[in-house]
């Protein structure tokens, strides 16, 4: 019994290691505005452009073309992609 148990965690912790192929849910800085983002475990860190949500979080994104096809305006605390997917 005890096999069977501890395969069936191994196998729910595997799943739920995949699960987050996606930058939604990460924490971000600036609330409410659009950032510039890279994250390793996504895409091999090419960047995108995503919405930071009013509890700092991630809640929407869009991939860009290339590590460097991502620009932050800066004050307006507005980015965007100049090439997307």
């Amino acid at each position: 019994m005890k096999f069977i148990a501890l395969t069936t965690m191994i196998a729910f912790v595997a799943v739920m290691a995949g699960a987050n192929n996606t930058p939604i849910g990460h924490p971000c800085a600036q609330t409410n505005s659009f950032e510039c983002g890279h994250l390793a475990s996504y895409k091999n860190g090419i960047a995108f452009v995503f919405w930071c949500g009013s509890q700092n979080t991630v809640i929407d994104y869009t991939d860009c073309d290339c590590d460097t096809c991502c620009v932050d305006s800066g004050s307006v605390a507005y980015a965007y992609c100049t090439k997307k997917e």
